[in-house]
Order: structure tokens, then C-alpha cells, then sequence
């Protein structure tokens, strides 16, 4: 595994949360395959960081094999069960800088998208998050900054764990995207 990259970067660091157990559509869906069978689910996120921002790519939690070799490196999850918050805190405690954070079931994500969070995030260095929105907030797909660290560790200990309820309007920027790249995959159907 690679160090954590230096403080001072301008890029943050790109995480993908692949941490879920899948419940609803019944097996690991991130090794579903997308695009007539030539990618799997988790690849469109971990290829849109990569696109974008042009630095390796993690993946926080743990999963299978075949979905932790398909990143750059992996970072573990000391809070499982709580799930996307205690991803985000992960990869916050462990890069110590701004994380870019993606879930894995995106099929549509792209590195355009990406792009225009991080672009956001450039213009409002003062907001603990930028956070994509379409009709609703997708806490899932942002940039989240260490001055958010406490206000998580505080929430997922006090079992508050609704990440789109984690960073109040207040702290937060929200970037309007289009709705089909923020669609995720819960049951089979949505392929």
C-alpha cells in the first residue's frame, strides 16, 4: 500500500466505498457487469476518479478480492456497520487531507462530474463538503474535508448515521449534477 499522499496536494485523494453487504439485490453487486459485460460495476467510479483526477484511486472497506484489486490500494474500515459515514471517516483519518468520495454501485459516474465537484470545492475552500444534488442530496458522491473529522467521529459514536444528514447546510456546498450520473444500483433491476 502506498503512503498516504502528501498533505499539500491540490488533488484530493479519490476514494471509492465498497464496504456494503449488497442485501438488497442479493450478491456482491459491485462484480455485476456493465457495458455488455466488458467492465464491472465498481469500475465506472474507480475510472471516473482516475479520469479526472489523474492519481491513484482507493477503495475503503472491506470486499472481495476481485473488487480490492481493481484499485490502486485499499483502506480499511475501522468502523463497519455504519455504513457510507464510517467509509468517509476512514478515508478521512487516513489521508489526512480532502478525500473525493464515490460509492461503488454508480454505473453512469463520470469523470466530467467529477470534475465539476472538484472545481466547486476549488471556488469554496472554506465548505467542509461539496456534495452532488439532482431533486435530493447524494452524500455518496463529494469531496469531504478534514475539518468535518470531529463532527463524524461524534455522530457515528452518539449512532447518528445518516451521512445526507452529516454536514449541515451551514458547512456545506451542494453542486447540482445530472440525474442519471448520480443513479445507484440496489436490486438487479436497476442494471
Amino acid at each position: 500500500m502506498p503512503d498516504c499522499p502528501d498533505s499539500s496536494s491540490v488533488a484530493p485523494l479519490p476514494v471509492v466505498l465498497v464496504g456494503g453487504r449488497s442485501t438488497r439485490f442479493g450478491r456482491d453487486k459491485l462484480l455485476e457487469p456493465i457495458n455488455d459485460g466488458n467492465a464491472l460495476l465498481v469500475d465506472q467510479s474507480i475510472k471516473a476518479l482516475r479520469d479526472a483526477l489523474r492519481v491513484p484511486v482507493a477503495v475503503v472497506g472491506a470486499c472481495n478480492p476481485d473488487v480490492a484489486l481493481r484499485a490502486d490500494f485499499v483502506i480499511d474500515d475501522p468502523y463497519p456497520g455504519v455504513g457510507p459515514m464510517g467509509g468517509v471517516l476512514a478515508a478521512l483519518e487516513y489521508a489526512q487531507q480532502d478525500v473525493f468520495v464515490l460509492a461503488g454501485d454508480l454505473p453512469a459516474i463520470d469523470a466530467s462530474t467529477v470534475r465539476t465537484i472538484v472545481d466547486a470545492a476549488t471556488t469554496h475552500p472554506g465548505a467542509w463538503a461539496v456534495i452532488a444534488r439532482t431533486n435530493t442530496l447524494h452524500p455518496t458522491i463529494g469531496i469531504y474535508r478534514p475539518a468535518c473529522i470531529s463532527q463524524l467521529q461524534r455522530l457515528i459514536g452518539e449512532r447518528k448515521l445518516p451521512l445526507r444528514n452529516a454536514i449541515s447546510e451551514a458547512h456545506r456546498i451542494e453542486v447540482v449534477i445530472e440525474p442519471h450520473c448520480a443513479m445507484n444500483v440496489n436490486r438487479p433491476a436497476d442494471l
